[in-house]
C-alpha cells in the first residue's frame, strides 16, 4: 500500500476530485481550511490574503497511486504551460509506503 498526500489551493478542490475518480480512487480524506506556508508563500484565509490550502489523503494500491500520480504530475504540466508567468502551481503530490494494521 502507498499513501498519497495530495496539497493544494482550495479553489483546485472539484478538478482533483474528479481526476481522482477518473484514475479509480473511490476513498480518501479531505482535510479543509488548511493554513501554512510554502513554496507559493504564506496561506492565511483572511480578507487581506484569502487562499486557503485542502489536503487529500488517500491509501492506495501501488499501481492505482501510480495512476493518480501519473493524472495528478499531468494536471501540474497543463496548469504550468498555461500559466504565463514564475509562481510556482500551488500543488504538491507526496507518497509514501504504508502498511494497514487495524
Amino acid at each position: 500500500m502507498r499513501t498519497l498526500i495530495i496539497v493544494a489551493r482550495d479553489s483546485m478542490l472539484s478538478d482533483l476530485e474528479e481526476l481522482l475518480s477518473k484514475s479509480g480512487v473511490k476513498a480518501y480524506t479531505i482535510l479543509s481550511n488548511v493554513m501554512g506556508k510554502g513554496v507559493t508563500g504564506r496561506v492565511f484565509g483572511t480578507f487581506l490574503n484569502p487562499d486557503i490550502n485542502t489536503i487529500i489523503f488517500a491509501v492506495l494500491e501501488p499501481d492505482q497511486a501510480d495512476r493518480a500520480i501519473n493524472a495528478l504530475k499531468t494536471l501540474h504540466s497543463g496548469r504550468k504551460d498555461v500559466s504565463h508567468d514564475d509562481k510556482p502551481i500551488p500543488l504538491k503530490v507526496f507518497s509514501f509506503p504504508c502498511e494497514e494494521h487495524v
